[in-house]
């Protein structure tokens, strides 16, 4: 008998004398525990923080370096000040991320370096700086900016670089967040802050300051972060090489590389690159299945253009839009072609980050482009991006379950429909789930969903003066039944899946039902790639009160940045990455259901497209049917169907989603949820000026 089991020792627990039980639970919980490590940290977002995924790469990297040690790692967040304060009295076994400083090496033992920030100068645009910062050492710099005000944030890594710049006017502040605003009030002249944490920082929280503010460049140092282990702990030396130990693991299997390169950092051109004098594109682009057989085709694109060198970030749609917008609200030109949905299109071209479209080859065949999706790339008639693939929002099921059960999927259901079919086929012990939904938080992950329920719920995100509508009863009834459908009838840890996961799960038979983007069908008839394809179909996704706005439309396209250093190589490579001849390629190599759908009229004429993909007339049927200008029941002053075409919506997208998700994890209410949300975008939408 396995006592240890929590049902048998409960039993013998009442059984038992109770004390004798629980001093052996704790004895042999001692044998098993790992030791633990307890570090301080500064919040520094995007590298490390408590709401950012994984909380940032750097507590990802130092959790795993020091559990291949076998020791568990305990971060806790203080202000910058506070955190230094309490490693240096030695309350805690050391800090993160600090740069290693000589001034303290007799308090602290510095780790192994690990990928760190940039330092640099942020500024507002119409402040001139007459200092050629590029052929000029640090000290020379500020010796010249001598007149500037400065702030900084005391006690962080970056405070560091100036701390004996005595004569700098410095001002301190316990936030970079203060700091940006401080600047954008023309109280500060200089901020000295790490590039990826202001825009960050902008993005998410400041994004009426986007392009109002910009990084100096080139940046003053490139700085790698250290733990810092305070030398008063008798530990301090073993933990310092245990940690060294893992990270050094880490770097050789290329776990290190995979962290960063999940949470969107590193990739440089290599040497041999620069070499061969190689113009090197670096491609921000989103995980799904059309664009990995993009990078994967995209040798052909280097073997017909020998000079080129092609560089990919492939990220999670969240990650992969706070990276393209950070790098476009500091003009820091990392990216070459970038992969933008309709919501950024006219956003981007009106403020000019991104070029517009011009000269086309005629084999390109501008005509046979699908009009409605030319319209999603376009501004006034002129393009400003190039679609590679087109979707809208539809609801898979598994027909063989419906049949078992005897039940019938109408082409148009209703979310009561869904909510009964749900029911009825939700068995989880046989591993199959009534329903699959995104439940990761992000406006353009949860909430995209949601924002359609609610437009067929009879809401809208704003009235016609653009007064916030979200602490209403249609709000409550759409995402009570979100919740519901996903806390009664979906697998396991729900919050944490997005498109790519809940197309994993469907591919594998674990939905009856997914309501989801319409570009997953060719997957799901692969079946190579479903274990089901031959069961599974399509319906039209489910309304509620109104048909108005239940479904989405979105164009997922290439754009050049304004930023770009090679703006005709980057436009080259779009214009091949959305050919006919890509899509024939992609025929040619993958089979003619998995071309990019919805973009090409020329692709729903071809006889072997539509024989291979059955599904792709109710593809286009959908596309087709979505009236941009009535996507609400009421009159509202936006087109957007599940977004909002406003710059702030990211920022306010994703702070509703967050609350949604913590309702969704019964942290919070619904009603709380909806009355918070309705607070901060009102309070967003004042500062903005909308009224």
């Amino acid at each position: 008998m396995n006592w240890l089991q929590p049902k048998v020792f409960a039993e013998l627990l009442i059984k038992r004398n109770t004390l004798w039980f629980l001093l052996l639970l704790i004895f042999v919980g001692s044998l098993n525990a790992k030791e633990q490590v307890l570090l301080v940290a500064e919040e520094h977002v995007p590298y490390i923080g408590l709401n950012i995924p994984n909380q940032g790469y750097v507590h990802q990297i130092v959790s795993e370096a020091f559990n291949r040690q076998g020791i568990n790692v305990d971060i806790v967040y203080y202000p910058a000040a506070r955190a230094q304060k309490l490693a240096i009295e030695g309350k805690v076994d050391g800090i993160l991320p600090v740069y290693e400083n000589n001034l303290l090496s007799d308090t602290f033992l510095y780790s192994k370096p690990f990928p760190g920030d940039v330092i640099g100068l942020l500024k507002r645009k119409d402040t001139e700086v007459s200092v050629d910062i590029d052929k000029k050492n640090i000290n020379e710099i500020f010796s010249e900016l001598r007149n500037y005000h400065f702030g900084l944030v005391r006690g962080s890594a970056s405070e560091q670089l100036i701390e004996e710049s005595q004569y700098l006017s410095k001002q301190y502040v316990s936030n970079n967040l203060i700091n940006i605003d401080k600047l954008y009030a023309k109280r500060i002249d200089f901020a000295l802050i790490d590039k990826f944490s202001a825009g960050h920082l902008i993005v998410s929280q400041r994004p009426h300051m986007i392009g109002k503010l910009e990084f100096v460049y080139p940046a003053l140092v490139d700085k790698a972060f250290h733990i810092a282990f305070t030398k008063s702990n008798v530990n301090s030396q073993r933990y310092l090489e245990l940690f060294n130990q893992g990270l050094a693991s880490m770097a050789a299997d290329g776990r290190l590389a995979q962290i960063l390169a999940k949470h969107g950092f590193a990739i440089s051109p290599s040497n041999e690159d620069k070499e061969a004098n190689k113009t090197s594109l670096l491609i921000g682009t989103v995980n799904n299945a059309d664009m990995l057989i993009l990078k994967d085709l995209s040798s052909h694109f280097e073997a017909s253009n020998p000079d080129v060198k092609l560089r990919w970030k492939v990220l999670d749609e969240e990650v992969l839009r706070k990276r393209l917008l950070t790098d476009l609200s500091i003009n820091a030109g990392e990216f070459d072609v970038m992969t933008i949905g309709s919501y950024e299109v006219p956003i981007w071209a009106k403020n000019d980050w991104i070029i517009p479209i011009d000269s086309l080859p005629q084999k390109y065949d501008l005509d046979d482009i699908v009009e409605s999706v030319k319209n999603d790339v376009s501004v006034n008639e002129q393009l400003y991006a190039l679609p590679f693939y087109a979707e809208s929002s539809v609801t898979y099921y598994r027909a063989d379950l419906f049949k078992q059960a005897g039940i019938v999927m109408p082409q148009q259901p209703t979310f009561e429909q869904i909510y009964d079919f749900a029911n009825k086929l939700n068995s989880p012990t046989k591993g199959v789930y009534g329903i699959c939904l995104r439940g990761k938080a992000g406006w353009g992950s949860n909430l995209a969903l949601i924002t359609t329920m609610v437009n067929s719920y009879g809401g809208s995100w704003f009235d016609l003066n653009w007064r916030p509508q979200i602490a209403t009863k249609e709000w409550h009834n759409a995402v009570s039944m979100y919740v519901d459908l996903i806390t009664k009838f979906g697998p396991p840890n729900a919050i944490d899946n997005n498109y790519v996961e809940n197309l994993n799960l469907f591919q594998r038979g674990k939905c009856a039902i997914w309501i989801d983007a319409s570009i997953a069908a060719s997957a799901l008839a692969d079946s190579t790639q479903s274990e089901f394809s031959e069961h599974i179909e399509m319906a039209n996704a489910p309304i509620a009160l109104h048909k108005n706005g239940s479904n989405w439309l979105w164009t997922w396209s290439l754009a050049i940045p304004s930023s770009s250093s090679h703006k005709e190589v980057a436009t080259k490579f779009a214009q091949w990455a959305t050919s006919k001849e890509y899509i024939e390629l992609v025929a040619e190599k993958y089979g003619w259901h998995l071309i990019p759908q919805g973009t090409r009229k020329s692709s729903y004429e071809n006889e072997a497209y539509i024989k291979a993909a059955p599904f792709a007339p109710v593809v286009m049927e959908t596309i087709n049917s979505i009236d941009l200008y009535h996507s609400t029941f009421k009159p509202s002053p936006y087109l957007g169907v599940q977004f909002v075409p406003i710059p702030e919506f990211t920022s306010m997208g994703d702070q509703v989603a967050e609350l949604i998700a913590k309702a969704l994890r019964k942290e919070i209410t619904i009603e709380f949820a909806l009355k918070q949300s309705q607070i901060l975008v009102e309070r967003q939408m004042r500062i903005s000026g909308y009224f």
